[in-house]
């Protein structure tokens, strides 16, 4: 079984209700980090005062350490439990973990 890493990009006001989500996913149990990030581009609108000030928008990375065989279980999960969330990922494999 290889190894995959999803990052996961959300808004930092949906985190909850995603997080929620994952840490009731039924077919495996899910560990996973998260970072708050700032996400700057000249592509989106700040839409809040609080980002036309800052310039930015608030998002939170969320880290996922799954099966190849499972990664795509989790993201068709989320896209059906949250499907007006704009939610960006990545999926990578992983050469290698553990602890040292």
């Amino acid at each position: 079984m290889a190894g995959v890493l999803i990052k996961l990009i959300i808004d930092e006001g949906v985190f909850a209700a995603v997080a929620d989500s994952l840490l009731v996913y039924e077919k495996a149990k899910i560990e996973f980090k998260t970072l708050s990030i700032r996400s700057f581009s000249n592509e989106h609108e700040l839409e809040e005062i609080e980002e036309q000030v800052a310039g930015y928008l608030a998002k939170i990375q969320v880290e996922i350490i799954t099966t190849e065989e499972e990664f795509q279980h989790i993201l068709a999960y989320l896209k059906e439990e949250h499907p007006r969330v704009d939610c960006n990922y990545l999926v990578t494999p992983v050469l290698e973990s553990g602890v040292l």
